[in-house]
């Protein structure tokens, strides 16, 4: 299947550990600066939002080591997309 060899394709201990360091990263900005990263959200449009935070679950899931077996799983939490939002997020919360 082809789902299942491109799920495979980042189950590498390096991908792992980078799905991790970009979570924890994201969820910290949004912790500790709440008000700024509030007040981007505000203005951004929803599905956008939505697009943050699920590829911010989708981070957490691979980087804390979840096997997902299903294939229709895997292609919901596919961990490139995963890095595509979140990365997206970052540069646009601190460099934009």
């Amino acid at each position: 299947m082809m789902i299942n060899s491109l799920y495979q394709l980042s189950n590498k201990g390096s991908l792992r550990t980078l799905s991790f360091i970009l979570a924890l990263f994201l969820t910290a900005a949004f912790f500790l600066n709440l008000n700024q990263f509030s007040t981007a959200l505000r203005t951004a449009h929803p599905a956008w939002i939505l697009a943050i935070f699920w590829g911010l679950i989708n981070l957490w899931i691979r980087g804390i080591g979840f096997e997902i077996r299903r294939a229709i799983w895997q292609l919901v939490f596919l961990p490139f997309i995963g890095y595509f939002t979140t990365i997206i997020a970052i540069v646009q919360h601190w460099l934009l």
